[in-house]
């Protein structure tokens, strides 16, 4: 009787690596595994040789190919070497759900094999073709490991990941781009109303100004408050502060925007440019964690990106 065992063992192992995919973060995909390998970039690789595998059973069910062909299982570790160049590389959020994908692909396939074909698999070397579960596994475990030691690791031993800083960037350089192209009656056009109020395209480019300014004018507090080695603890405003300050501060900026017309526009750049380039030399000394934990403290495109898609739509109308 055919032992299809092998198909609750893929199940597990797919199921695992779902459970791991549902709750990776941005920052996890990033985790060092060692030897230049990240999460993402093992999740790349586990997705690439399911996918590889089911190509190979896809032929072998057509009758187009053997799993006796030595050549191919012997060339495996020649596109392993080659590939990891690419997975090491990879840094795309889809990745993990790619690598489920293709296991799921592959083991519907797998388990509806017929029973000479497993038969002839079974217990030789091209055993791995139905225990997809044995190479899943083995890299599951060995990101859940690098996971745990992560979250254990000392926040200071995790700085600002990369992508959070080109964000930070992407947002600025849309924010100057966009005001290079305002003309002078696009300032006191009134953007759609909000729980704060309705706000011109000036006041909000005078928010975001204004904001920018008080993030690093913390950051550089926190700085000479640590020296050069201590920890960054920047001071912080509550939520229900922060309610209580906007909307008297949009009338501030009004008046504000009056008076310096279209060099708002400007001052918000400058102000995004600042703060960035302060996070950026920085990087290395702040918490990983915070982008978690406080995220506006870092996350300055969060903020600008939804003020600025409500000065396009005002644009728009």
């Amino acid at each position: 009787m055919t032992d299809r065992s092998f198909q609750q063992a893929n199940d597990q192992s797919r199921e695992r690596l779902a459970r791991l995919v549902a709750t990776l973060t941005p920052t996890q995909l990033t985790v060092d595994l060692g030897e230049g390998w990240t999460v993402a970039s093992a999740l790349a690789h586990m997705g690439f040789w399911d996918r590889w595998q089911e190509v190979r059973w896809t032929e072998m069910l057509a009758g187009k190919w053997s799993a006796d062909d030595d050549s191919m299982i012997d060339a495996e570790h020649v596109a392993n070497e080659a590939l990891h160049p690419y997975w090491s590389g990879i840094d795309a959020e889809d990745i993990p759900t790619l690598a489920l994908d293709a296991a799921t692909s592959l083991d519907a396939l797998i388990a509806s094999a017929p029973d000479a074909i497993v038969d002839s698999l079974e217990g030789g070397t091209s055993a791995f073709l139905t225990h997809r579960h044995r190479h899943r596994d083995q890299h599951i475990d060995h990101i859940e490991r690098s996971l745990a030691a992560a979250a254990a690791a000392p926040a200071a031993a995790r700085p600002l990941e990369r992508s959070i800083i080109d964000r930070n960037a992407e947002s600025r350089r849309r924010m100057a781009a966009l005001v290079g192209r305002l003309t002078a009656a696009d300032y006191a056009l009134p953007t759609a109303p909000t729980e704060e109020g309705s706000w011109t395209v000036g006041q909000m480019l005078g928010h975001l100004a204004f904001w920018d300014r008080s993030i690093a004018a913390r950051w550089n507090d926190a700085v000479e408050r640590a020296g050069s080695d201590g920890p960054l603890e920047p001071i912080w405003v509550p939520g229900d502060i922060l309610v209580a300050i906007n909307p008297p501060l949009a009338a501030l900026v009004g008046a504000w925007t009056a008076s310096l017309g279209t060099a708002i526009g400007a001052e918000a750049v400058s102000a995004a440019e600042s703060i960035d380039a302060l996070l950026e030399s920085l990087a290395g000394r702040i918490p990983g964690t915070l982008a978690e934990e406080r995220p506006s403290r870092v996350n300055r495109w969060m903020h600008r990106e939804e003020h600025l898609g409500s000065v396009e739509a005002a644009l728009r109308r």
